[in-house]
Order: structure tokens, then sequence, then C-alpha cells
């Protein structure tokens, strides 16, 4: 009879113990999907803003390469038979353009053609531009040659 009774009790109190669920309950399902929702967002606003900064540093390098190019190019149009008053004149008479300016003054001599085909195809107007600063929205020209400034490669 102790036995029968033990066993009963033991039957009787599990049936008063509140059910025990395995797995979550929503609240805990809510709250997880929240804390991922809130690093996702986090994570993409970081890999957003270093594409936007690596499209700024690439601008800027670009903006370099068309000073360097158009250095190389005043250095050559301004030495030997070509005086310096010559080159200023046809420098000024094609900055009008951008088109103008990459065709006539740049080109393909100072330029790699990949990088000259590119500057061209994105430029408009006087706005001299490549995809990455289209992109960022930013824009270069030169700037005009006079005989007390040297002529320069600056942002829009």
């Amino acid at each position: 009879m102790k036995h029968c009774l033990h066993q009963c009790t033991h039957r009787v109190a599990r049936w008063l113990l509140p059910y025990k669920q395995s797995g979550f309950t929503l609240i805990e399902l809510l709250l997880v999907i929240a804390i991922i929702g809130v690093m996702s967002s986090l994570i993409i606003t970081t890999v957003s803003n270093a594409a936007a900064d690596a499209r700024r540093t690439l601008a800027f390098q670009q903006q370099v390469t068309l000073q360097d190019a158009l250095n190389a190019w005043i250095a050559a149009n301004s030495s030997g038979t070509n005086t310096l008053s010559s080159a200023r004149a046809f420098y000024n008479s094609n900055i009008g353009s951008a088109a103008n300016a990459l065709n006539n003054i740049l080109s393909n001599n100072y330029l790699h053609n990949s990088t000259y085909q590119h500057f061209l195809s994105n430029s408009s107007g006087t706005q001299i531009k490549s995809e990455a600063m289209v992109k960022s929205s930013m824009s270069l020209r030169f700037t005009t040659w006079t005989s007390s400034n040297y002529p320069t490669v600056e942002w829009n």
C-alpha cells in the first residue's frame, strides 16, 4: 500500500507542476529576430560606407593621374620648337569642352588607352568624370592657364 500511495502522489505532483515546453517562446523568437536585424543593419551600413570611401579614394587618385598627364603634355608642348605662349593658347582654346580637352590635350599619348576611354565615355560638358566620380557625384575640370597661374585639374 505504501508503494501505491507513493506512485499516486508522484503522478498527482507531476500533473500539478507547470507543463514545460521544449523550444522557444514567441517573445524569445522575436527578441532573437530583432537582435539579428540590428546587427545586419550595422553591417550593411559599414559595408556601404566602405564602398563610398573606396570610390572617393579612387576619384582622388584619378585626379592625380590627370594632373600628371597634363604636366607631361605641358612639358612636351612648351619645349623645343613650341613656345609656352602657343601651348597656353592651344590649351585654353580646348578646355571649354571635356571631350576637346581629353581628345586634343591628353589623348592616348599621355593617358593609358583604357583610362582615356573611361574618362571620355563618362565626361560631358566641361565636367571630366570617371565611373567612381559619377557614383560619388563628383567631377573634375581644367583651370584656365594664365601667365601667372599654372593649369591644374580641380574639383567642380
